[in-house]
């Protein structure tokens, strides 16, 4: 570590000689330079608001006053003290306040501390209380890629938000019923209220215990709040599918009560609801997709150039050579050039070609490049040919 001046060591010296904190600029102006603190305090937040006249006024007075007797020794040269102006000039106004830069710091060890240690509470919280930098996706998609997996809202499962489950031991992620769109809040905290007593059984044992409207009827099928669970009569046990339900509820708006017994025998098997539906379903009433990803509906429809793809996950191990992938946008920005790109299994940054749109989210797309990473480490891939795929 070197410094401009020794009477810049006692202010620099924690910080490596750096110019790193607004209060370093302050002590630069009022112990090097000598200027008041209401001078100190306007080169701490910027020299834009200042006219030419005041800069080449307050200029002249840092120089000089960098030049005058220290009380550790002699002053800093002509040369030292125009170089010192010059590093404070480019500094000022973008410096961070040292109180802001420790409670952050804290809070990022504290957050990085908890994900390591706690990854499915971590993230559970996150997605309830709306935190973060990134869109709710891109930590569900993290969560994921640690195995940790992300549910749609259910009945017998979901609180208004996100709750955090296990199954065989591994920790489950349920989606809170609250996001369920035009499910009311009266209806979220009398299904939560209702399901202490016994879980619902089915289709009909919820419908003869809530008053729901047939419209959240049909959202909470249609988004998999009642994934499972068997239609008809509750000894039906075997699970249904959602378009079973769905014809379940209608039948039960017909008749006008979940207590009316039909008579199923005859009645032609309802065909089960395609991935394609599910996927427009989850998209309308969750704002994405959860229990099947957008690559399963096209993936008859992938070029036919296929033999060279990878999976996101093995893209590190490809070497910078010519690939091809597939995935889709996840919404959200990655905090620099390009976008979040993802498969069922992990996710990684693409950057496209310069004056290239980016693709609509989870749109699926095929995409040549090459993974490449720059000399911090960070690693991204950039895209050379990109193509929509069209269910």
């Amino acid at each position: 570590v070197s410094y401009l001046h020794p009477a810049l060591e006692p202010i620099l010296g924690n910080t490596m000689g750096v110019l790193l904190f607004q209060e370093q600029v302050l002590r630069v102006a009022r112990e090097v330079a000598g200027l008041s603190w209401a001078q100190a305090d306007q080169l701490r937040r910027g020299m834009g608001h200042f006219g030419r006249r005041e800069m080449a006024a307050l200029e002249a007075q840092f120089v000089a006053g960098c030049r005058r007797p220290l009380p550790a020794g002699p002053g800093l040269s002509q040369q030292q003290a125009e170089t010192l102006w010059q590093q404070v000039l480019a500094f000022a106004g973008y410096g961070f306040n040292q109180g802001h830069a420790t409670s952050y710091a804290l809070v990022s060890y504290r957050s990085a501390y908890l994900k390591a240690h706690w990854p499915a509470a971590f993230f559970c919280a996150r997605l309830a209380e709306w935190g973060g930098f990134h869109h709710p996706a891109i930590y569900m998609a993290e969560a994921r890629r640690l195995g940790i997996a992300v549910r749609p809202p259910h009945v017998n499962h979901s609180d208004r938000r996100f709750r955090l489950g296990s199954e065989d031991d591994r920790p489950v992620l349920w989606m809170g019923l609250g996001q369920v769109r035009d499910l009311r809040r009266e209806s979220v905290r009398a299904i939560v209220a209702e399901r202490r007593e016994r879980p619902f059984a089915g289709l009909r044992d919820l419908l003869a215990r809530l008053p729901l409207q047939p419209k959240e009827v049909q959202h909470l099928v249609q988004c998999g709040a009642l994934d499972g669970l068997p239609a008809g009569d509750v000894d039906a046990g075997e699970p249904s599918s959602r378009a079973a339900l769905l014809a379940e509820a209608a039948e039960i708006q017909r008749a006008g009560s979940a207590l009316q017994m039909a008579f199923s025998f005859g009645r032609p098997a309802v065909p089960p609801e395609t991935p394609a539906q599910r996927l427009a379903w989850e998209r309308r009433l969750l704002g994405q997709p959860l229990s099947v990803h957008p690559l399963e509906v096209v993936a008859g429809r992938l070029p036919e150039r296929v033999h060279d793809r990878v999976p996101l996950a093995r893209l590190p191990e490809t070497g910078g050579r010519p690939v091809a992938v597939a995935g889709v946008r996840l919404p959200g920005w990655p905090g620099g050039q390009g976008f979040f790109l993802g498969d069922a299994q992990t996710f990684v940054v693409a950057r496209p070609q310069r004056g290239t749109e980016n693709p609509p989210a989870w749109e699926p797309i095929w995409l040549r490049g090459r993974w490449q990473c720059d000399e911090w480490e960070s690693c991204w891939f950039q895209i050379e040919e990109l193509r929509r795929i069209h269910d």
